[in-house]
């Protein structure tokens, strides 16, 4: 973590030095998702809010999966409305997979169903968007968040019918 911490200093020290360029807002948004605290949030946010505002002055497409992870991720929660949050994940879902960032896209999966979940989601079809994930992972072979998501699965699942129809077994045996 302190390692982290370190070279998104060193980042925004450059950015700070020699001035901004296109890669001061992800700099700034890696940096303020690892040093939120609460008592530093409000500023945290405020910071990452403006670095998402300094995409608009440069042609930062590709960097967009990573921006919206950083900060929709991992600062915004706090703040923004969770629909809000939802959208841009899936956003930063589906322009990570295009762009061949699964990782991080499939991260922002990830986050975009935990805020699902705290925000009161349909269990059941949210049942069917990790089941849907679960599927991505596999297609991709990604393996970095799978067990995360497996694990919010058996609590979507319990919250449903205690696991009895719809845990990874039950629907193992059915189908």
């Amino acid at each position: 973590h302190s390692m982290v911490v370190y070279f998104a200093s060193k980042a925004v020290q450059l950015s700070l030095s020699r001035g901004i360029c296109e890669h001061t807002p992800l700099s700034l948004l890696q940096f303020t998702s690892v040093a939120i605290k609460d008592d530093n949030a409000v500023m945290c946010y405020r910071i990452a809010k403006n670095a998402l505002f300094l995409r608009e002055r440069f042609d930062l497409a590709t960097q967009i999966p990573e921006l919206y992870m950083n900060f929709y991720g991992r600062v915004a929660w706090r703040f923004e409305p969770f629909q809000a949050g939802l959208h841009k994940l899936r956003q930063c879902l589906d322009a990570g997979l295009s762009s061949g960032r699964s990782d991080i896209g499939l991260f922002c999966g990830l986050n975009e169903i935990k805020y699902a979940l705290f925000s009161g989601a349909n269990l059941k079809s949210l049942l069917k968007r990790i089941d849907y994930y679960l599927h991505l992972m596999e297609t991709y072979r990604s393996e970095a968040t799978k067990n995360n998501l497996l694990i919010i699965r058996e609590t979507v699942s319990s919250l449903i019918d205690n696991g009895q129809a719809t845990s990874i077994e039950a629907t193992a045996c059915v189908g």
